[in-house]
């Protein structure tokens, strides 16, 4: 014998699951938009302690460039006095270090991240600075 509250409950199960099987699911569109802020980063730097003396004598080191600015940057040479009759190979190319105290090593376009070898080369073994700064368009 089947009571009555067993025959309300599968009447609301029959009419729960007919209501369910009749319900459309919306079709909608939706988007999302995401922004983000990258922070300008360029640094310049020379392996190991050559920074610290670099003399005429052909000793080789790196220099490492990196600067995200889709712009371009350029990196700067500023050198001592002593080493104004001589020359800055860079990448086996030579820049006359002509005495104004500074010379362009590189001068890029777009963002990048380069390695680059250097060398001061000259007639007689003078010993000098040399440092470098990167400066973003």
């Amino acid at each position: 014998m089947v009571s009555g509250r067993t025959t309300l409950a599968a009447l609301m199960v029959i009419g729960f699951l007919g209501a369910a099987g009749s319900v459309q699911a919306s079709q909608g569109t939706a988007s999302i938009t995401i922004t983000g802020q990258v922070p300008l980063v360029c640094r310049v730097s020379v392996d190991d302690s050559a920074s610290a003396m670099m003399s005429a004598n052909g000793n080789r080191s790196v220099l490492r460039e990196f600067c995200n600015n889709g712009a371009g940057y350029r990196v700067v040479a500023s050198y001592s006095k002593q080493l104004s009759a001589g020359q800055l190979v860079v990448d086996g190319q030579p820049i006359a270090l002509d005495g104004s105290g500074e010379v362009v090593i590189s001068d890029v376009s777009h963002a990048a991240s380069t390695a680059r070898t250097i060398a001061v080369s000259g007639s007689d073994k003078v010993a000098g600075s040399i440092r470098f700064r990167i400066e973003p368009r």
